[in-house]
């Protein structure tokens, strides 16, 4: 296991499988702009065509978030994770005002699947749904991913 990928000091956080399974199994995606790991400078994927993708995108945590925020309004779908910095331009500029949901994610969640990588931030799973087509698939029940993903009720909505 690479340890800086799992520490506070990168801005490279795995994905937990069962909370992106969960959110696929909603969502049904089709783009990940942001896989771990990725191209060399890791914003290749700024670079080309979201419209019409349904799109889950966790991108670096760090100043590197708004440049894939910006990008909300092109596909059909876009769903985020990200540190609920609710202090942030980026919030206040483009989550509050055009996100159908947020949901904040109850306790500190597990990246990489670890019982050792718990965030140090909380942490906000943002909705923007953008096209009347794009229809959800179905219900998710995030009690079933575990008690440490179990994001509170939508407190945030269109």
């Amino acid at each position: 296991m690479n340890k800086v990928k799992y520490s506070s000091m990168s801005v490279e956080w795995a994905t937990p499988k069962t909370v992106f399974k969960a959110l696929d199994d909603e969502f049904g995606f089709t783009f990940d702009p942001c896989p771990l790991g990725g191209d060399v400078d890791g914003r290749s994927t700024l670079f080309c065509e979201w419209r019409g993708k349904r799109v889950f995108c966790n991108p670096p945590f760090s100043s590197g978030i708004r440049p894939f925020l910006e990008r909300w309004d092109e596909p059909d779908i876009a769903v985020y994770i990200l540190p609920a910095r609710t202090d942030t331009r980026w919030f206040h500029e483009i989550v509050l005002p055009y996100a159908n949901e947020i949901r904040f994610v109850r306790g500190r969640i597990n990246f990489g699947d670890s019982i050792n990588s718990r965030a140090p931030f909380p942490t906000i799973i943002v909705v923007f749904q953008n096209h009347p087509k794009a229809e959800i698939k179905g219900v998710m029940s995030w009690r079933s991913v575990n008690r440490s993903t179990n994001p509170a009720t939508t407190t945030a909505r269109k």
